[in-house]
């Protein structure tokens, strides 16, 4: 069935005036731009969308998954629309998977033969029922970690803490990659050479970084608890990462405290009793202001003790931030896995009397040798 151009724009208007679309400025604006771009018979492509519609935000060199992000949480919302808002005389619009134009169909509402038979209805029932447990199984809840990240309606990143290197002279080499605990950016290769200018002809910033164990661990362990309720996400490093984008998505942190760069800022202005240093953190009691130092531990037989924390911030932008600090891989993989067992969390919630919207830094101490056999203890907490 066809539509004319005018019915298709009272629908888009009746859509984008709902509930479930007008407190979404975003779904808004790409749903108008994706009917006008379909209704004028252009051939929609990710780039195009990307550089049209986001504009600057959008780099098409990089791996940027922006449109697929939106465009998922779009068709979202059209399904709860037509799920909980149509009626017969609308016209359906659909965007299908892996396209980026927008369909227009008749509105085809379920109908049933008349029956008045208790058989009849016994039968639906019992459909109802079974529809409504598998339905209920198939949505998996979402602990209260990551609820306020994932209903949110911003898309979210995942970063990277990756090793900053230097090319100089090694023991065998008159040039080769190093790594320096305390310099792991450009901008503090230079002071260290403004106060050491005899080194300055032979070490220069390495254009190669790298990630230790915990970046394929975590990738993997939260892209498997994700894809449990197909939530879409974006990976990065913080070497690529743009702090332009700290107020406009949700972002999740993995790795060394010492590689966070500016992201430092949020959780130092969050809670500022704590102090980061390499393999050593701080914190001044707020109460006593006495501090306390945590070091890690890495023995000759291999026995590792981490010092890990795992903050939870809500933005006042209206985005979330989470991180996982361990500057010797098993504290993070430990508490990815923690956080990522709603039973844990919910214990873990109920038993330091945490609400579900108060943001957090918890500390525990990961145990392990030979990186295994973790063992993770609670340490302390503080709210705010």
């Amino acid at each position: 069935m066809r539509f004319t151009e005018d019915q298709i724009r009272a629908q888009l208007d009746k859509i984008v005036s709902d509930k479930t679309f007008s407190r979404s400025k975003i779904n808004v604006r790409l749903l108008r731009f994706l009917v006008q771009s379909t209704l004028e018979g252009r051939d929609l492509k990710e780039t195009v969308i990307g550089t049209e519609f986001f504009g600057k935000k959008y780099d098409p060199i990089k791996s940027d998954n922006k449109v697929r992000v939106y465009i998922y949480h779009l068709r979202k919302k059209l399904e709860d629309y037509y799920r909980n808002s149509a009626t017969s005389e609308d016209i359906v619009f659909t965007i299908d998977k892996g396209q980026y134009k927008v369909s227009f169909e008749a509105f085809k509402a379920p109908t049933l033969e008349k029956e008045t038979s208790s058989k009849w209805w016994y039968m639906l029932g019992t459909i109802i029922v079974f529809s409504s447990i598998a339905v209920f199984v198939y949505k998996k809840p979402i602990n209260t970690f990551w609820a306020d990240l994932m209903k949110n309606e911003l898309s979210t990143t995942v970063v990277f803490g990756d090793y900053f290197t230097i090319e100089g002279p090694i023991t065998t080499s008159e040039k080769g990659i190093i790594r320096d605990y305390e310099i792991n950016s450009e901008a503090e290769l230079e002071k260290y050479l403004e106060k050491h200018p005899e080194q300055a002809s032979k070490l220069i910033a390495s254009k190669h970084h790298y990630f230790n164990w915990m970046a394929p661990y975590c990738s993997r362990t939260i892209t498997e608890f994700w894809g449990v309720y197909d939530y879409p996400f974006n990976i990065t490093q913080v070497s690529e990462w743009s702090v332009s984008q700290i107020e406009k998505e949700n972002l999740v942190y993995f790795g060394q405290s010492k590689s966070m760069g500016v992201l430092k800022n949020i959780l130092v202005e969050k809670f500022p009793n704590y102090t980061y240093k390499s393999q050593r953190l701080e914190r001044k009691d707020p109460k006593t202001n006495e501090t306390t130092v945590y070091g890690d531990v890495v023995t000759y037989n291999d026995k590792i003790i981490d010092y890990t924390i795992v903050a939870k911030i809500s933005m006042p932008t209206g985005n979330e931030m989470r991180f996982f600090l361990s500057d010797q891989d098993c504290g993070a993989i430990s508490a990815l896995d923690y956080f990522t067992q709603n039973d844990s969390v919910k214990a873990f919630y109920n038993r330091h009397h945490i609400k579900k919207d108060e943001d957090f830094i918890a500390l525990f101490k990961v145990t392990g040798w030979q990186r295994k056999s973790y063992d993770m203890e609670f340490v302390l907490l503080d709210k705010n």
